[in-house]
C-alpha cells in the first residue's frame, strides 16, 4: 500500500402544567437570505444572517432560511469562514424550487479554510453550542473543510448536502481539480461527539470524513459515538458511479481519539483511491462499521472499486467491529483487499471482529464483482481477530491470507461459494497461512470451488488447529 499521509493530518415530560413568564423565555428567531451577496455588512446576505444568528438573538434556536429570486442555482461567494456560535438550523431545502439536490452553492474564493465552522462563542467560555443543523446546500472552492465541528459544539445534524464538487447540468467541477493549496480539502472534519452525518454526497476532497487529532496532538479528549449513515461517499449522488468524481484519499478516516463511531447503515463508500475506511491509531477502538457498501455501487450490483482496500485496521487500532451483530457489509471490487488487519507498514490491528459480510460477490450472491485480489488480509503481528461467518469468494487471488499473525480465529466462513451452496472461486486458494502464521483456529468453513485448493499452508507456519 502507498505511504498515508495521515500523520500530518492536520425531552422531558413534565408532570404538570404551569404558568411561566414569557418575559424570560426569548422566542426563536427566522432569518431569510434574499441574495448572494457575501458580505457580512448586506441585509439579507448568508453572512449577514449567520451573524444576526449568533449575536442579535444569543441562546435561543435560530432558523436561516432561503428565498433568493429566480431560477436555477444561486451561487453564494464567501470571503470568511462562516462561524456558527449559537444553536441554528441552515435549511438549505427552503429555496424555492428546491427538489432533491441543492440550488444554493456556498463557496469560497479561494482563500477560505472551512465553510461553516462550528463551536461555542469564543468570547464566553461558560457556554456550549449544540444541536445546530446544516442542511440541503452545495459547498465547494474550499481549502480544509466544508463543516468543521469543534468539541464545544456536539449533537449537531450535517444533512442532505453536496461537499466537495458542484454539479451544474452535466458539469461537474471538483475541489481537488483546483491546485495543489486544496490537495487535503476534506468534506467534514470533527473533533467533536455525538453528532449525526447523514445523506450528504462527499466527492472531490481528500478524505471524504475524517475525525480525530493529528497523531502528534497531545490531546487526549475523547471523540466519540458520531453517527454516518446513508451518506454517498466518493461516488456522485446516485452511488452507481464515480466517473467524474472520486476522493483522493479515504472514504471515512479515523485519527487519534475517535472511538465509538458508528460507521453505517448504508453508506456507499467508493471510488476512494485509498480506503473506504480507515482506522489507524492506537486510540481508535469500539467503532462499528455495518451495514454499508463498500467499493461497489450503491444497490451492491456493480464494482466501483477503492484505490487499495475496502476497510483497513492498524497501527494498534483494536476492538472494532466490522459487521457483526449490527449486520454485515457488502465489501468488494477494492483493488487489493476487502478488509486488511495489520500491514507491514503501519502495525498491528489486534482483537477485532469481522463477522457475517460478503465479500468478493454482490449484494445479492448470485455473482463475482472483479478486482479484489483478496478477501480478508490479517498481517504484520496481529492477534486475537475473530474473521467468522463471513462469505468469502469471487475473489482474484486468495479468500483470506494470514502471515506472521497468532492466535486467530478464520471459522465458519463461505470461503469460495455463495452462502446458499454456488460456487463462486477465489482465484487461487481458499485460505493461505503465510510463515509464522501460528496457532491460529481455522475450523468448520465451508468451502467451495477455489482455483488452487482449499488450503495452502506454508512449513513455516505451525500449530495451527483445524488444518
Amino acid at each position: 500500500m502507498r505511504t498515508r499521509q495521515a500523520a500530518r493530518r492536520a425531552p422531558r415530560i413534565g408532570q404538570s402544567l404551569r404558568v411561566e413568564s414569557l418575559e424570560r423565555r426569548a422566542m426563536l428567531a427566522t432569518y431569510t437570505v434574499t441574495n448572494t451577496s457575501g458580505d457580512v455588512a448586506t441585509p439579507g446576505s448568508l453572512p449577514w444572517a449567520v451573524q444576526q444568528a449568533n449575536y442579535a438573538t444569543p441562546n435561543q434556536l435560530d432558523y436561516i432560511n432561503f428565498n433568493i429570486s429566480g431560477a436555477g442555482l444561486k451561487t453564494i461567494t464567501i470571503r470568511d469562514t462562516l462561524y456558527l456560535n449559537d444553536q441554528v438550523v441552515i435549511n438549505g431545502m427552503t429555496q424555492p424550487g428546491y427538489v432533491d439536490e441543492p440550488l444554493v452553492y456556498v463557496q469560497g474564493d479561494g482563500s477560505v479554510y472551512s465553510i461553516f465552522l462550528l463551536q461555542n462563542d469564543p468570547s464566553d467560555a461558560t457556554t456550549s453550542h449544540n444541536l445546530s443543523t446544516i442542511q440541503g446546500l452545495g459547498m465547494y472552492d474550499y481549502l480544509a473543510n466544508a463543516v468543521t465541528i469543534f468539541n464545544t459544539s456536539q449533537y449537531n445534524f450535517i444533512q442532505y448536502n453536496w461537499m466537495g464538487f458542484r454539479k451544474e447540468g452535466a458539469t461537474v467541477l471538483k475541489n481537488t481539480d483546483l491546485g495543489a493549496a486544496y490537495s487535503q480539502s476534506r468534506g467534514v472534519g470533527i473533533q467533536s461527539s455525538w453528532n449525526t452525518i447523514r445523506h450528504n454526497t462527499i466527492s472531490g476532497v481528500d478524505n471524504g470524513i475524517t475525525v480525530g487529532d493529528p497523531f502528534e496532538s497531545t490531546s487526549t479528549t475523547p471523540y466519540v459515538t458520531n453517527s454516518f449513515s446513508l451518506n454517498k461517499i466518493g461516488t456522485d449522488p446516485t452511488g452507481m458511479t464515480a466517473a467524474g468524481y472520486g476522493n483522493t484519499s479515504d472514504g471515512i478516516f479515523l485519527g487519534k481519539n475517535a472511538r465509538e463511531m458508528w460507521i453505517g447503515p448504508e453508506n456507499t463508500l467508493s471510488g476512494n483511491a485509498s480506503a473506504g475506511v480507515e482506522l489507524l491509531h492506537e486510540t481508535n477502538w469500539h467503532n462499528i462499521i455495518f451495514r454499508n457498501y463498500i467499493g461497489t455501487n450503491a444497490t451492491g450490483t456493480a464494482a466501483i472499486g477503492n484505490g487499495e482496500v475496502g476497510v483497513l485496521i492498524a497501527n494498534g487500532a483494536h476492538e472494532n467491529a466490522v459487521g457483526g451483530p449490527w449486520g454485515g457489509n457488502l465489501i468488494s471490487g477494492n483493488t487489493l483487499a476487502g478488509v486488511a488487519l495489520g500491514t507491514e507498514l503501519w502495525g498491528v490491528g489486534d482483537h477485532n471482529w469481522v463477522q457475517y459480510n460478503v465479500i468478493g460477490l454482490n449484494a445479492a450472491q448470485t455473482a463475482a464483482l472483479p478486482g479484489q485480489q483478496v478477501g480478508v488480509a490479517v498481517a504484520a503481528g496481529c492477534t486475537l481477530n475473530t474473521v467468522e461467518w463471513n462469505t468469502i469468494a469471487g475473489n482474484t487471488v486468495n479468500g483470506i491470507v494470514a502471515a506472521a499473525v497468532t492466535r486467530n480465529s478464520f471459522s465458519r466462513n463461505y470461503v469460495g461459494r455463495s452462502q446458499s451452496g454456488t460456487a463462486f472461486a477465489n482465484g487461487s486458494y481458499g485460505i493461505v497461512l503465510l510463515a509464522n502464521a501460528n496457532y491460529n483456529w481455522v475450523l468448520e468453513n465451508a468451502f467451495g470451488s477455489n482455483g488452487a485448493g482449499s488450503y495452502w499452508v506454508s512449513p513455516q507456519a505451525v500449530g495451527n488447529i483445524g488444518i
